[in-house]
């Protein structure tokens, strides 16, 4: 499960910068991707490779966790 939980979290992440990025606008996280990032952080980081770049992806994401309301249609 874990590198699975890993992998989605990575694509989610992914697509949440590139509509930014289509639509010129911040970054912001969708549920899903927080879900996913809440769920990696319960693991301890377990399922997270060990290197700082990717730690680092899931720190941007726990950042903003609670910063903003999230958009439930996405």
């Amino acid at each position: 499960m874990s590198a699975t939980t890993w992998d989605c979290f990575r694509y989610f992440f992914h697509l949440d910068h590139s509509n930014a990025a289509i639509h010129s606008a911040p970054v912001r996280y969708s549920p899903i991707t927080f879900r996913l990032a809440e769920a990696l952080d319960e693991l301890r980081f377990e399922a997270v490779p060990d290197d700082d770049f990717s730690r680092s992806l899931l720190d941007l994401v726990l950042v903003d966790l609670g910063a903003y309301p999230e958009d439930t249609g996405r």
